[in-house]
């Protein structure tokens, strides 16, 4: 039981802590051919941001999602853009997730996934997500910040993985310009 603590503790720092990237590029990976991705990507924005959390995480989600909602406002691409927060918890109230990310910013939108579209959507951004050990209402997360681009074909390709944090938002910008640009070419 110790040695499985251990572990747990190792892995959830190496995910928060040590990535030694702050972006990866994927700009090759087709999201169509892993999920369907109704929950994501709508027809009236052209790039999303995506993050997966959970409802009334108070230490992790809350001051990553105010970041992302500062940021937002102040975004030179936001008619472009969509923040969506995918929740893992599965809450009680499907709504749940919609309100909690619209307290951050009214056009965020908040998504309740259920159990086989959870896992469909973990596996395939490659989340990690486990209860957390010690509080039967907490969850160790991935909190990377995911960039999905929707092509004119509707092909839906997730191009960048933003692992670090405090994230770069100055470079997050720049990554959209460059996505925007590369779009209408």
């Amino acid at each position: 039981m110790i040695l499985l603590t251990l572990l747990s503790l190792i892995i959830v720092l190496l995910i928060t802590i040590a990535p030694s990237f702050v972006r990866t590029d994927v700009s090759s990976f087709t999201l169509n051919q892993k999920l369907n991705l109704d929950k994501v990507l709508d027809a009236n924005k052209s790039i999303e941001l995506v993050f997966f959390g959970y409802s009334g995480c108070i230490d992790v989600c809350t001051p990553r999602l105010k970041k992302i909602a500062s940021w937002y406002k102040n975004s030179q691409n936001r008619d472009k853009i969509q923040i969506r927060f995918l929740d893992i918890s599965q809450p009680h109230e499907k709504d749940l997730p919609d309100r909690f990310a619209k307290s951050f910013h009214k056009e965020s939108i908040g998504v309740y996934l259920n159990r086989q579209e959870l896992r469909e959507y973990t596996k395939a951004f490659n989340v990690y997500f486990s209860k957390a050990l010690f509080d039967e209402y907490e969850y160790d997360h991935t909190t990377n910040i995911y960039i999905l681009n929707k092509k004119r074909d509707e092909t839906k390709v997730l191009k960048h993985i933003y692992t670090s944090y405090p994230y770069s938002f100055n470079e997050i910008e720049l990554d959209i310009e460059e996505i925007t640009r590369k779009t209408y070419e």
